[in-house]
């Protein structure tokens, strides 16, 4: 079966204007040419579609039951030129946005918001990872955009600096730390569980990095990790967005270390690819995050 838009368009007009010539007339078809894509349409489906008995041709159920699926072809093709369309003006088919867990994903939900609000056409698909996973899936997954709290290590990119990002080094409330006064020192915080996002990095410089090789409980995202330290499991960094509200409340308390800190500061970096324009979509998401036009 070789069902052609031709076809379709004519069946659909029949069911809507009632009559072979008004048909042609709403199509800008010659009669003859309704009749014939009609009649094809009949031979090639191997059903009668069409009453001719009558003074006015009508539609068998059959032809009821094809016409359905007539107009969703017609209405695929009206889809697909649209897609076109906004291809053509300068919107990506999709997006491919990976960044890192400890960056808020709130600016990327509201900017993709924003754009299919705005009906853009790109399909997005936005995930996160953690440090060096973050390099390895835009590597991986041929991504278009990347937020990054590592420096990479691939060339060719062109890179835009985020505001900086702030962790905070905390146990709950009723957690032995929590309960220490004045700063506390190496040998102290190894005698408890350090909690890490699938492991840090030595790049992150962190107070805490020494203490890494001995009690340390990997977890798979920030999400884990604030829970299992407000069940009292361990310590760890959290990003301050996360742990605002608990320390307002007092259910975290932020440790005062010997070396370094309670706080730790990131300096996350936008990149993409220097030999790719970004489209519409990308250069809105680079607008949105830093304030500056992307680079074509």
């Amino acid at each position: 079966m070789n069902v052609t838009l031709e076809q379709a368009r004519a069946l659909d007009a029949l069911a809507r204007h009632g009559t072979f010539a008004a048909a042609a007339t709403a199509l800008r078809k010659g009669h003859t040419a309704v009749l014939y894509a009609l009649r094809t349409l009949e031979e090639q489906t191997e059903l009668t579609l069409l009453d001719r008995r009558g003074y006015r041709t009508r539609l068998t159920p059959a032809g009821e039951r094809v016409l359905e699926h007539c107009r969703k072809m017609l209405a695929a093709e009206r889809e697909l030129e649209a897609a076109c369309a906004e291809i053509r003006a300068g919107w990506e088919p999709s997006l491919r946005i990976v960044f890192d867990g400890i960056f808020p994903a709130e600016p990327l939900l509201r900017v993709v918001k924003e754009l299919r609000a705005e009906e853009a056409s790109t399909r997005f698909h936005v995930s996160a990872e953690f440090l060096a996973g973050v390099e390895a899936a835009f590597v991986r997954e041929e991504a278009d955009l990347m937020v990054s709290v590592l420096p990479p290590t691939i060339p060719g990119l062109r890179t835009y600096r985020l505001p900086e990002l702030k962790a905070v080094l905390v146990a709950h409330k009723s957690h032995p730390l929590a309960k220490k006064h004045g700063t506390l020192k190496d040998e102290e915080l190894a005698e408890h569980l350090l909690l890490t996002v699938r492991g840090s990095d030595p790049r992150l410089q962190l107070s805490t990095g020494v203490l890494e090789t001995r009690s340390t409980v990997h977890l798979n995202d920030f999400a884990a990790k604030k829970a299992a330290i407000l069940e009292g499991l361990g310590y760890g960094w959290l990003p301050e967005h996360l742990a605002a509200r608990e320390l307002r409340r007092g259910e975290l308390k932020s440790l005062k270390l010997a070396r370094g800190g309670a706080t730790h500061v990131f300096h996350p970096q936008l990149h993409h690819r220097a030999s790719v324009k970004p489209g519409r979509a990308a250069r809105r998401v680079v607008q949105y995050l830093t304030g500056a036009e992307a680079e074509s």
